[in-house]
């Protein structure tokens, strides 16, 4: 197993100083997958592992992860099967939802190794939200999951929701399964902050496709997690952009009522759009996971 490539320390606004480590660690069928982990410079209270959104990439958890570590807490995140530097031979492409599972417990082995007796808490964003979810589930024991806007289910009406609705075909995953469809997010739908926005749109690392196959997992996956809500007890907390152009925030709702867990929480930030951790009133945001993660720690 591969540990480091890279060492490095960033300098944050108020001399703020944290560690940025990247490497490669072994996941499913022993492939090697690009990761990167930012560590406080003092003490580590906890441990994150952050999944990003589907068409994304880990370094777009690069605002959320400087807040996190100024706290103290040491943020670990990797580029998903199919994305930017783990994309593989079919960008967009992932065999089965089973495998995307497979890496987070085989991160997990691999971050625990850092934490020694500290917490390891999982948090995602869309589709690393709805991944996350279905993580917690299998795991009553796990110290607590955060997600934003998790992808539980698409807007029918939002250009990925109308496109991806007509390949959910089990059949056509079967006879074509790496044939790829356009997976176009409209970067104006995920914040309102300018800056961060015109490095969305710059930014050339994005996957703007998706296999019929993962298409197919992806629809699975969300019947399934909805299917199991239910099943989730450890902590959680549920955080949905009210102005979301990408996810059905209705479907957010749902899945939260059907929680049999005690320690549950839902947040909704009315005006926000689908990226919590990157809109214009993410202070708000971060303070209450902050909050959270304090009172379970």
């Amino acid at each position: 197993m591969i540990k480091l490539v890279l060492c490095s320390q960033i300098k944050l606004s108020r001399m703020i100083v944290m560690k940025h480590e990247t490497g490669y660690f072994e996941g499913r069928e022993n492939r090697k997958l690009f990761y990167q982990n930012w560590l406080p410079e003092g003490d580590v209270r906890a441990c994150i592992i952050a999944m990003h959104d589907w068409s994304t990439h880990s370094d777009r958890m690069k605002y959320p992860t400087q807040y996190l570590t100024e706290k103290g807490y040491a943020v670990y995140t990797f580029d998903l099967r199919g994305h930017r530097r783990n994309a593989g031979e079919f960008p967009g492409h992932i065999d089965d939802m089973d495998h995307v599972q497979k890496d987070i417990v085989l991160f997990m082995d691999f971050v625990k190794n850092d934490a020694g007796d500290k917490k390891i808490f999982v948090m995602g964003q869309g589709f690393g939200g709805l991944s996350s979810l279905i993580y917690a589930i299998h795991r009553p024991a796990l110290p607590g999951v955060l997600v934003s806007s998790p992808e539980l289910g698409l807007l029918k009406k939002s250009s990925v929701g109308k496109n991806l609705s007509k390949k959910f075909s089990g059949s056509l995953s079967k006879l074509a399964p790496t044939k790829t469809i356009e997976w176009i997010v409209d970067q104006n739908h995920l914040t309102g902050d300018l800056k961060i926005l015109r490095e969305h749109i710059a930014d050339k690392e994005k996957t703007e496709k998706i296999s019929v196959k993962s298409a197919s997992e992806m629809n699975n996956a969300m019947k399934w997690a909805m299917k199991y809500a239910p099943k989730l007890l450890c902590p959680v907390l549920i955080m949905q952009a009210g102005n979301d152009k990408i996810v059905d925030k209705g479907k957010t709702k749902e899945f939260f009522s059907k929680i049999k867990g005690e320690d549950k929480t839902y947040k909704e930030y009315d005006g926000f759009l689908h990226e919590l951790w990157n809109e214009r009133g993410r202070a708000q945001v971060y303070q209450d996971m902050f909050i959270w993660l304090e009172k379970h720690l």
